[in-house]
């Protein structure tokens, strides 16, 4: 069974995925390989609703890989892909304050976010994400001031208790 990452941009779920497994999927390097482009340009050309259909026919081909899988901050905007999650029982949310998390997305020079042009349109899409990650999620775990190593840890203690 997929270990599924979910939170918000910058919560460190790719970071995390590679430190769980060398058997990991970062979902949005996967759909980017599948659109032969950058997501941000994805986005520009074509829209956050195309992008969400994409992103939902990726998604289900990599649960059935059973890797952990690092999604990105969005996969909870899409019905379809929150069916998936409601039936997997390995779904971590990394949760993090919003003002730590736009520190981390401001630092982060490696990936382009469209949806995080902005601080307040961000704090939105955070506020409006944050419950649905908390309904789907079997464990939470709060990530400011913690290690990559340490968050890591915390998730193999509770699947030892599964």
């Amino acid at each position: 069974m997929s270990i599924i990452l979910i939170g918000f941009m910058g919560a460190g779920k790719s970071t995390v995925a590679k430190l769980l497994s060398d058997d990991f999927i970062d979902l949005d390097k996967m759909i980017e390989q599948q659109i032969e482009m950058p997501i941000s340009t994805f986005f520009d050309l074509f829209g956050e609703d195309d992008f969400r259909q994409v992103e939902q026919e990726v998604f289900e081909a990599a649960i059935h890989m059973n890797f952990v899988i690092a999604t990105g901050g969005g996969i909870v905007e899409n019905a379809g892909n929150l069916d998936v999650l409601g039936f997997q029982t390995q779904v971590v949310y990394l949760k993090s304050d919003f003002d730590v998390l736009w520190q981390r997305i401001l630092k982060d020079d490696k990936n382009q976010r469209p949806l995080a042009k902005n601080k307040e349109f961000a704090r939105k899409l955070f506020e409006k994400r944050a419950p649905v990650y908390e309904e789907v999620a079997d464990l939470v775990i709060v990530v400011d001031n913690k290690q990559p190593d340490k968050i890591v840890q915390e998730i193999r203690d509770w699947q030892g208790n599964l």
